[in-house]
């Protein structure tokens, strides 16, 4: 009898320590496999940092402010202005000084300085200029653009730098070498001749929070502004870009001239920087210089565009008459400003 039953058993207990066996197997390879994926796991989140921080980096340098757009000659006012980059931060690097900003020097090597240039330029009148010595405007004839005052007095006037130098050092110039900062303060496109109590109640106030009282000047003001920063790659303001744009609304059929009287004006362009930033020095290069008259040819009348010398009721100028000189003869033929 425990004969037979032990034969029975046998095969039994044989089957169970066989299905045993599968099972021990079978858990041990779900361990494995849990083991695995938690393996993976962390690889996934430092995968997900990893991302994380790139995309955090791609954004701080995205809102970092770039140069202005460069745009050709012939790109108009408007075109400027919308691609002038805005930059609303307050405080710049570094602390404004006038004195890094060297104004007031012969850039053209005519003998006399940006200021007396633009005072010559902007007279509606021949300018009487004492040239004994060194070149000093004495006498002519000017009306601010800003609030319509008008003189005969030189003194009763002053050269604003229509972008502020301050603002200017605000909107990028802080970076720029001393050479780049004696082109831009002597350029003549950023002077214009104004009342000295106008030039002094803007100061260094942006066009939002300042803006002539001649209604008049308003687009010659913006258009002018918006060029002189487009050339010197210099940043604006969301609320200055914004008062620009009301600025150039202004404009009318005659385009942006400056209102002088019953004369309309052009103000001078000055001529784009070249070179870096803040890195080697640049040469300014302004527009045609203007040279002395010759005693002999011209006497001391002087007409520093052929605009002063219609002005004035001069031209045409022949060879030979006061205030005649070849670099307003144009063609050479011996008649100038014809």
């Amino acid at each position: 009898m425990s004969t037979l039953s032990d034969r029975r058993i046998g095969p039994f207990i044989g089957a169970c320590l066989l299905v045993l066996v599968v099972l021990v197997a079978g858990c041990g390879n779900s361990s494995k496999e849990v083991s695995s994926k938690s393996a993976a796991a962390p690889s996934s989140e430092n995968s997900t940092s990893s991302s994380s921080t790139t995309s955090t980096t791609a954004a701080s340098s995205a809102s970092s402010v770039t140069p202005t757009t460069p745009l050709p000659v012939s790109a108009s006012t408007r075109d400027r202005l919308a691609v002038l980059s805005i930059d609303d931060r307050q405080i710049p690097q570094g602390t404004y000084h006038r004195e890094e900003w060297p104004h007031w020097a012969d850039v053209d090597g005519n003998g006399c300085d940006a200021r007396q240039d633009a005072l010559m330029v902007w007279s509606v009148v021949a300018a009487t200029v004492n040239r004994s010595g060194t070149c000093k405007v004495v006498a002519g004839s000017w009306v601010s653009p800003y609030d319509g005052m008008r003189s005969n007095n030189p003194s009763d006037f002053d050269v604003d730098h229509l972008v502020p130098l301050e603002n200017a050092f605000r909107s990028g110039g802080w970076a720029w070498s001393t050479e780049r900062r004696r082109a831009f303060a002597n350029n003549p496109g950023e002077l214009v001749v104004a009342s000295a109590s106008s030039n002094r109640s803007k100061g260094s106030d942006p066009p939002n929070e300042w803006r002539p009282t001649n209604r008049d000047s308003w687009c010659a003001y913006g258009d002018g502004w918006v060029k002189v920063k487009s050339a010197w790659g210099l940043t604006v303001t969301t609320a200055e870009r914004d008062a620009l744009g009301q600025m150039l609304d202004t404009c009318g059929i005659a385009g942006p001239v400056w209102p002088l009287g019953g004369t309309a004006f052009t103000s001078p362009e000055g001529s784009a920087p070249s070179g870096s930033v803040s890195g080697a020095p640049v040469v300014p290069v302004a527009p045609t210089p203007t040279p002395a008259p010759s005693p002999s040819v011209g006497g001391d009348v002087y007409y520093a565009n052929c605009t002063a010398a219609r002005a004035a009721g001069a031209a045409p100028i022949y060879a030979g008459q006061p205030g005649y000189r070849s670099a307003l003869d144009g063609d050479k033929d011996g008649v100038a400003c014809e």
